[in-house]
């Protein structure tokens, strides 16, 4: 086993035993009245959600052990219309460990290890690849503003900028370093601002790891949202743009941020979460993927 499947490992289990450890934080708390319902079929260690049109996404590393870096060619994207589900991207070797999505012009952007992979929507069996260097092993998460893809790099902290006008040439480019964010993994990019979340390799939260802001596309200009430190995973932003909703893997928690005078809230789940991840917003409810137990959330 290499060294990076063996660190993957120790990261599960030290971000496991942080969220049972640590002290839940001294926030109000919002009661849920709506009910919630569970998602699990066919899911194997799944990591994001992502609505397209009316149907939902999500990506599953398959395999027997939750390894989020493995390369052993089982991951698979399931796709959910009307509650029915089907596979969409089968786990033919394409792709290993996938995370985070979006869809442009009928093209479904993946984050993979070491690379993010494109799909063809009208005929899934057309794919590209885009390799990363080898440093940048824990490629992330996805969001799109206008003819850019941004992707985080969790390992190293870096946020690339791919442009994506032109997405079935895109295998031929070479993604342009953006910024860095320490730890950055979910990502969140409007007109104006990018937010990033910052969770932390080795389970030790540290100061750095807090949600960042990004400024000034041209010139990025990185900044702390709030100082309150944690293991941020996914972002999701509400639909007027007042709220930013995030997941974090202390306490296995969701909140939201008021971002007219960051207060942050943390939402009382109907059940224990083990490790929320990154989770997309559709019509006012939330799809929150329970990674280490195979299920999504839905509220």
């Amino acid at each position: 086993m290499n060294k990076k499947v063996i660190g993957s490992l120790l990261l599960i289990t030290m971000m496991t035993a942080s969220c049972m450890n640590q002290k839940k934080a001294n926030v109000e708390v919002i009661p849920i009245t709506n009910s919630a319902t569970i998602i699990s079929d066919s899911l194997r260690f799944c990591e994001a959600t992502y609505w397209n049109g009316e149907s939902l996404y999500i990506s599953n590393f398959g395999g027997k052990e939750l390894d989020p870096l493995n390369k052993a060619g089982k991951g698979y994207i399931m796709e959910f219309n009307s509650r029915k589900p089907s596979i969409l991207v089968p786990a033919d070797g394409r792709l290993n460990a996938p995370k985070g999505m979006c869809v442009v012009n009928d093209y479904l952007f993946v984050a993979d290890v070491n690379a993010v992979v494109v799909f063809n929507l009208k005929d899934i069996n057309k794919s590209q690849k885009i390799n990363f260097s080898a440093k940048d092993y824990y490629v992330n998460d996805l969001s799109v503003n206008g003819k850019y893809l941004y992707i985080t790099v969790t390992n190293t902290g870096n946020i690339y900028k791919l442009d994506i006008s032109a997405p079935d040439k895109i295998e031929n480019q070479t993604p342009k370093l953006f910024a860095n964010v320490p730890g950055a993994n979910g990502i969140v990019a409007t007109d104006s601002i990018i937010y990033v979340a910052s969770c932390p390799m080795d389970g030790n939260t540290v100061a750095a790891n807090v949600i960042y802001t990004i400024n000034n596309f041209d010139h990025p200009v990185v900044k702390k949202l709030f100082n309150r430190m944690s293991q941020y995973d996914g972002l999701a932003l509400s639909e007027d743009g007042k709220s930013l909703y995030f997941t974090t893997w202390v306490n296995g928690n969701v909140g939201k941020i008021n971002l007219k005078d960051n207060k942050t809230e943390m939402l009382t789940l109907p059940l224990q979460l083990a490790g929320p991840a990154d989770m997309t917003l559709h019509k006012g409810k939330l799809y929150i993927p329970d990674l280490p137990n195979s299920r999504v959330l839905v509220y």
